[in-house]
């Protein structure tokens, strides 16, 4: 795994952990929604227009799977 891979799982892997601590005292739809602002504004304010677009274009193309169990809830 090159650097910036083990860089990537690690931030993933800390922010899930603390997603999943958030949805022990909030419903899972706000946490996501709150995930999503928050990516959407970061990616608004480094990207421009047409890498935005094209984000948010790959974002509604591509399929995810959920998460197994235990539910998130």
């Amino acid at each position: 795994m090159a650097h910036k891979d083990k860089d990537l799982e690690k931030i993933y892997q800390d922010i899930f952990a603390d997603a999943v601590e958030y949805m022990r005292g909030y419903e899972v739809q706000a946490v996501a929604a709150t995930y999503m602002a928050i990516a959407m504004r970061l990616y608004k304010t480094h990207l421009d227009e047409e890498e935005y677009k094209s984000m948010i274009q790959t974002v509604m193309d591509t399929e995810v799977k959920p998460y197994g169990e235990p539910k998130l809830h």
